[in-house]
């Protein structure tokens, strides 16, 4: 049984976290834990207890079996958020309605997302459930894998078809001594198209009951991803690796998706957390 934890602070943007999460425990087994950090918006005691316990209601609604639990937790947001899921699978939050770049999305939280092992969700306000595509975003890199497999095991979850995608650009020409060397475009092309075809086989293989579309498009990768993404139900990318600064983070594909995704995108890390 996996286990989804939702960060909840009782606005409109949390409640959409609680149903998504919802609507993957409806076609599986799934556990809930929602949790809401001290300095939430709903400053009194008692109206977020209601609140926590009315958005375990609003689970069972879609998912009468879930075995669904809240509390309350110490400490600052973003850090204590995720503390309280390094055990689990996923962790969901809402993006509010000004955009994806606010305070949930800050340097803070971009900073603690690079060091945590857990996946995470975010979920736009105007989120509705789909069973369209998946699209992930293959980089060609080793640590890939993991990113491909979080992506089918969604896929196969809401029974939809996996679209690894993978944007290319031209190399940097190199230089040898008086000799600029130029790659040929139809060679550089031939490459990374080799590469993703592997990848799907692979994925094929690992997840049969997932239909897998590749696609390979030049072009920017954010813009290419976004393009790809539009009518999907999710998006799902690699999280930059660890120790990089919050600024590089900020300048990153990461949050161009972030900020311009009009659906739900999952971040899945490449490393393990540090000390």
């Amino acid at each position: 049984m996996k286990t989804i934890v939702v960060g909840f602070d009782g606005t409109d943007a949390s409640l959409v976290a609680v149903d998504w999460a919802a609507e993957r425990a409806a076609r599986g087994a799934t556990r809930i834990e929602i949790v809401a950090i001290g300095g939430s918006l709903v400053s009194d005691d008692s109206r977020l207890d209601e609140s926590l316990r009315s958005a375990e209601l609003r689970v069972l609604d879609s998912a009468p079996d879930c075995d669904v639990t809240s509390r309350r937790a110490g400490g600052n947001m973003p850090g204590s958020l995720f503390e309280q899921a390094a055990a689990a699978d996923l962790l969901v939050v809402g993006a509010h309605r000004d955009g994806a770049a606010n305070s949930m999305l800050s340097v803070r939280f971009l900073r603690h997302l690079a060091r945590t092992a857990v996946p995470i969700v975010i979920v736009p306000a105007h989120w509705t459930p789909s069973a369209a595509s998946v699209v992930v975003g293959f980089s060609g890199y080793e640590t890939s894998s993991r990113v491909i497999a979080e992506a089918a095991g969604h896929a196969d979850v809401i029974g939809a078809s996996l679209a690894m995608v993978h944007a290319w650009q031209m190399p940097v020409p190199r230089i040898e001594g008086p000799i600029s060397l130029r790659a040929s475009p139809i060679q550089v092309r031939a490459e990374h198209s080799k590469t993703l075809r592997s990848a799907a086989l692979r994925s094929s293989t690992e997840h049969p009951d997932v239909h897998v579309e590749q696609v390979l498009s030049h072009g920017d990768t954010a813009e290419v991803l976004l393009e790809r993404a539009r009518d999907a139900s999710l998006l799902v990318v690699g999280a930059p690796h660890r120790g990089l600064l919050a600024d590089a983070l900020l300048g990153s594909v990461i949050h161009e998706l972030l900020t311009h995704s009009s659906i739900p995108i999952c971040i899945v890390p490449n490393t393990a957390p540090v000390d």
